[in-house]
């Protein structure tokens, strides 16, 4: 029988230390590796390999300035740039955390190689404005802005082009191809949506489109401005003379801000076309003019891109020096993260915020979430014993007006001036007749209205496409006829709350009476569109429209221009409408009508799936008022005593009164 052998007590001990040890180390490299910052580990990396690579050891590494708790060679050179606000300053950020490139040398070359020039733009976004460290929340919050995604000018597009059945679908710019509409929104759109780089130096003005965070948050001193000027005049130059530039390793004093400072101008660019709302706001409407008509006439202006508008009137709060931010939050202009159909569905603050009707929700800055906490400490609005009112909407702060004492006080962001905001009159709320109205329908004294537009394909000529920035073949023409500004035309926009549907009378536009002629083929009849579109013209007045001209008015019920006559039938009248324009054998109407009279339009009348015109039923009501309006002015007894009752009114009437038949 074999003689087992006992194990080696010795061989058992030392092979059970050296796993222990081996154990150890294993988990104190795992500690480092999570508890090591990644930063410091790429930084031990890159200092490897420029060694290897440029001979720089690690004394010279160490006399670069330490930014952020990383070594950075730019500010070695640009330490001197002035414009910057405090929290984008070199001495806090760096240059690197803007433009990239290399940061771990002093070669102007080497440093500038793969550098970002014009940091900010969407494209760039995510490794700029969103590193990690800076503003990463913002990335996702852009991606679905409104005003990135374009979503409603696409699916309302592609819906008039007779490409979808719906305007209201989900449809991204970047996501079109070439179809009619989508080659017509490359054409003449594309260019107004933030993910449009910013591909030139310079500030925002008139002409700027897109851009991304620059788009808003850019800012030009006189002095950068005016240096920029002089350096690509320079450089224009030389170039033109073959040389080298002379400018050459030069470095500008003066840089350019990133900042809270949005102005009006910011929104310009693209907010003036289409809806006209920057040239609304500050009072000006645009003609079909030509420079030379009104030169040297006063009331007239040249816009950058050649248009002539006239002043109309301005719009109160422009008026009083209120900004758009003034009003619009963080969470309408740069979105909230969720993903919306229509521009309506990313706005978040309503007139009633300010403009209360009772005891309003309010936070104190303590209670402000960051984004909301970051932005009234950069303004200087963070009084910690103020009571600051919430959007009722999405529950957000407006971190620039508060309640105090009963009223409600905005701080003017332009300069810090403090006015008070006035309560609704009595008007507004008194009685039930007026209950549904929408304060702009009364509050809005005009709107830009383009009448008979056609619109059609020249394929023998040839477009800049404004997604591929580049020369295509064919091209989309535009032929306006009328440019009006006159109070808006008025319809329904419909609504549930809770299951509850609710009727808003709101203020519509011509948004489309036009005709498409597709170029496709000769066989292809051109498509016939009458749309009215649901608008906002920002032409707020404290003076309302008056009684008759909405009741006794044949544009604002939906009619069209011309004269509503009113005669006498007996015991009772008869309304009759004369319209001013010709009919248009498409559809019967007069040019610039929305609905028949004492018709109805319930299919594809409006660019919303939840908008229309008056029903015919309405209609009458609105004409019984108007009835009532020709003997009786609007601001006497019995007029002013119909808002509280009016069906009781009408039991009131004399053997004068002669009430309409239909």
């Amino acid at each position: 029988m074999r003689k087992r052998h006992k194990p080696n007590i010795r061989f058992l001990i030392t092979s059970y230390f050296f796993v222990l040890l081996t154990a150890a180390f294993f988990i104190y490299g795992v500690y480092w590796f999570i508890n090591v910052p990644v930063e410091e580990k790429v930084e031990k990396y890159r200092l490897e390999k420029l060694k290897k690579q440029t001979g720089v050891d690690e004394s010279a590494y160490s006399l670069l300035p330490l930014i952020l708790d990383r070594r950075e060679g730019c500010v070695t050179c640009h330490n001197g740039t002035l414009g910057f606000t405090d929290s984008h300053s070199p001495g806090k950020i760096g240059c690197y955390s803007c433009h990239l490139g290399d940061r771990l040398t002093t070669e102007k070359n080497k440093a500038h190689k793969d550098m970002i020039l014009i940091p900010g733009n969407s494209n760039d976004a995510a490794i700029t404005c969103g590193a990690v460290g800076c503003h990463p929340q913002m990335v996702p919050r852009m991606d679905n802005n409104i005003m990135n995604t374009m979503n409603g000018v696409v699916s309302v597009d592609k819906w008039v082009f007779d490409e979808a059945v719906s305007p209201t679908f989900r449809a991204p710019i970047d996501s079109i191809k070439y179809s009619p509409a989508e080659t017509h929104l490359r054409n003449l759109c594309a260019s107004c949506h933030l993910a449009n780089v910013k591909s030139e130096l310079g500030p925002i003005v008139d002409l700027s489109r897109g851009g991304g965070c620059l788009a808003c948050h850019l800012n030009y001193s006189k002095e950068a401005e005016e240096e920029l000027a002089m350096l690509l005049i320079d450089k224009r130059k030389n170039y033109e003379l073959g040389r080298k530039d002379k400018k050459e390793g030069t470095i500008g004093k003066f840089h350019p801000s990133i900042s809270l400072k949005t102005k009006n101008q910011h929104c310009f660019g693209c907010h003036s076309r289409s809806g006209r709302i920057s040239l609304s706001y500050d009072g000006w409407h645009e003609t079909l003019y030509k420079p030379e008509d009104v030169k040297g006439k006063i009331g007239f202006k040249l816009l950058d891109d050649g248009r002539v508008v006239q002043q109309i009137q301005k719009d109160v709060h422009s008026e009083a020096g209120l900004l758009c931010v003034d009003c619009h939050t963080s969470y309408e202009i740069m979105g909230d993260g969720i993903y919306t159909l229509h521009k309506e569905d990313q706005m978040k603050v309503q007139c009633i915020d300010c403009h209360i009707l009772s005891e309003p929700t309010t936070q104190k800055f303590s209670e402000f979430e960051f984004e909301s906490q970051k932005i009234a400490e950069l303004k200087k609005y963070n009084d910690k014993n103020k009571n600051f009112i919430v959007s009722a909407k999405n529950g957000f702060p407006l971190v620039n007006v508060y309640y105090e004492d009963g009223k409600v006080y905005l701080i003017k962001k332009s300069s810090g001036k403090i006015s008070e905001v006035k309560t609704p009159s009595g008007a507004c709320t008194k009685g039930t007749a007026h209950k549904n109205l929408s304060c702009n329908s009364c509050h809005n004294s005009w709107s830009p209205q383009c009448i008979g537009c056609h619109t059609e394909f020249d394929k023998d000529s040839s477009m800049y496409d404004l997604l591929s920035n580049k020369e295509e073949k064919g091209e989309w023409l535009e032929h306006p006829s009328e440019f009006l500004p006159e109070p808006a035309t008025l319809g329904i926009k419909e609504t549930y709350e809770n299951g509850i549907k609710k009727i808003t009378v709101e203020e519509f536009i011509p948004g489309m009476i036009l005709k498409i002629d597709k170029g496709r083929s000769k066989n292809q009849k051109p498509v016939f569109k009458r749309l009215f579109a649901p608008g906002f013209s920002h032409t707020i007045r404290k003076q309302t429209r008056s009684c008759t001209s909405c009741h006794n008015n044949s544009l604002a019920i939906g009619y069209g221009r011309g004269k509503l006559i009113y005669k006498k039938n007996g015991s009772s009248g008869l309304w009759n409408f004369i319209p001013a324009y010709a009919l248009i054998k498409d559809d019967g109407l007069p040019q610039d009508a929305w609905i028949g009279f004492l018709e109805e339009r319930s299919f594809n009348s409006t660019t919303r799936n939840n908008t229309r015109p008056f029903s015919i039923d309405e209609q009458r009501k609105i004409l019984t008022v108007a009835a009532c309006l020709t003997c009786h002015p609007g601001d006497s007894w019995v007029m002013k005593n119909s808002l509280l009752n009016f069906p009781k009114t009408l039991t009131q009437q004399t053997a004068y009164c002669l009430l309409p038949v239909w």
